[in-house]
Formats: structure tokens, sequence, C-alpha cells
């Protein structure tokens, strides 16, 4: 009896635990299309992962809504080249998931100066609807070394 008890408990603990995982996984890919959205200027993407109530805090410390982010890209003279992910991990708490990264940003401003900013950002992803969305961006310029 014990050992079925046990059995039972371990493959529930193991269930739990892949669940776990993919739905990290799940996030972290959601992360990585965000930032080749934010690249290939592709506001559709953009739209479906995150939330129409998405607070988005810049590193210069803008805060936009959602709109207020896809027209500031729109409009921008800044040409994202590409968003390098270094580090990212991912902690769930029910329906919230909290995604932290450090990433190299290039990005081409004023007709084509270069800019290579390594920012650390949080995101907070929450299942609505059975869909992950983002709901908050905070991005923070890490010093030069």
């Amino acid at each position: 009896m014990w050992k079925l008890l046990l059995a039972s408990l371990l493959l529930v603990i193991t269930t739990m635990n892949l669940s776990a995982d993919a739905t990290q996984d799940q996030i972290m890919a959601l992360d990585r299309a965000w930032a080749k959205a934010v690249c290939d200027s592709d506001y559709a993407t953009l739209e479906r992962v995150t939330s129409p109530q998405l607070i988005y805090s810049h590193s210069d410390g803008a805060v936009d809504t959602r709109e207020d982010f896809l027209n500031r890209l729109r409009k921008s003279t800044s040409d994202y080249q590409s968003i390098d992910i270094s580090r990212m991990e991912v902690k769930l708490f029910g329906d919230t998931a909290i995604l932290t990264a450090r990433a190299q940003f290039k990005v081409l401003v004023d007709g084509g100066r270069q800019l290579n900013n390594d920012l650390a950002y949080t995101h907070v992803y929450q299942k609505t609807n059975g869909k992950w969305v983002m709901i908050a961006h905070q991005s923070a310029l890490m010093a030069k070394k």
C-alpha cells in the first residue's frame, strides 16, 4: 500500500515538474518572439504577444501603454538591428510568469549611428483566456565596464 502511494506521489510530482518546465519553455519562446518582432517591425506579432493593458517602461525612464509603444516603434528613427539574449530565467506564480533576462540591443539611430546597449530587463506575463501575454516590461541600461 505504501509503495503504491509513494509511486503515485512521485508520478504527480514528476508530472507537475514537466508541466512547469513546458510552461517556462513556452514563456521563453514567447519572449524570443517579442524580440524578433521588435527587430522585424512585426506589429501583428507584437499585438499578439502583449496585452492591451501593457505597461512598457523604457531604460530611459519613459513609460508607455501598448499603443504608445507600438506608435513609438512605427514613428521611430531608431532601427533595431538585433536583440541578442544572453541569459533568461522564468519564475512561475500560478497564472503569472516573471521573466528576467540580459540582452545586447544593437540599434541604428540618427541615420546610421550604431548603439550597442547592454540591458537587463524584466517581463511579466499573465495567462488570460488560456493565452500568455506580456503585461509589463521594465529595462535598465547596464553600466559600461
